[in-house]
């Protein structure tokens, strides 16, 4: 499929030079377009993030087919976290090494409930699995980027941005299902967060375990530091 423009592709991903090249293939009156897409990650060098609204834009246009992005700095095989970001979105991505190779790489058919899911950083992990169970609430947050400790560089990925998303401080020392709750694990700020799902359970996922739902008590209530609470659950 990627046949018709690998060339342009090849050539974009030379002309970034040691950045990591990235953009969207799609399908437009039955031809496959190639659409590069600037790189928003805060470390382009090694990382590479398409904005979600250029990823509408070229879904609005036609059927996206497949993602490609470049390691630059080496060969085309594809990382743990672009085998499981690939089965996350469900379509091929294709990645650049140097000296114009390249690979494909195909999505498993296998996805992961919200329960049980393996801990990788950027796909599977504390984050993400808010992010989901909310959509699953018909709530969409938006997917802020964050790099693996992110509060040693001084940002605080949730308290910064709860209320953009309509969350507000619970002051009254109520819990009910679906409030958030922040916590600080091995950190002075809030780094780890998880979802209350009733009946004294909260579901998270920690870094090096599944995800799960555990008995919201001891070390986890002694490091809450924040609860917030949905607009929508008001």
């Amino acid at each position: 499929m990627i046949e018709p423009v690998l060339e342009d592709i090849k050539q974009y991903v030379y002309d970034q030079g040691t950045l990591e090249a990235c953009g969207l293939l799609n399908v437009e009156r039955g031809r496959v377009r190639w659409h590069p897409c600037e790189n928003k990650s805060d470390h382009p060098y090694a990382d590479f993030m398409i904005d979600p609204a250029d990823y509408k834009k070229v879904s609005d246009r036609g059927d996206i087919v497949g993602v490609v992005h470049s390691h630059p700095q080496g060969s085309p095989e594809p990382s743990v976290v672009d085998r499981a970001a690939c089965d996350r979105t469900g379509i091929p991505w294709y990645i650049f090494g140097k000296n114009d190779e390249w690979t494909k790489l195909e999505p498993k058919e296998e996805t992961y409930d919200l329960v049980g899911r393996p801990f990788v950083f950027g796909v599977y992990d504390c984050f993400t699995i808010i992010k989901d169970y909310y959509e699953t609430q018909g709530i969409n947050i938006y997917p802020y980027e964050y790099s693996w400790e992110f509060w040693k560089d001084g940002k605080n990925l949730y308290v910064d941005n709860y209320e953009k998303e309509g969350f507000s401080i619970v002051t009254d020392g109520s819990l009910q299902k679906h409030d958030l709750i922040f916590m600080a694990l091995n950190s002075d700020i809030a780094n780890h967060a998880g979802i209350y799902v009733g009946r004294g359970r909260m579901l998270h996922h920690a870094p090096s375990r599944l995800s799960c739902r555990d008995t919201y008590v001891g070390m986890w209530k002694t490091i809450t530091r924040l609860v917030v609470r949905h607009e929508n659950y008001k």
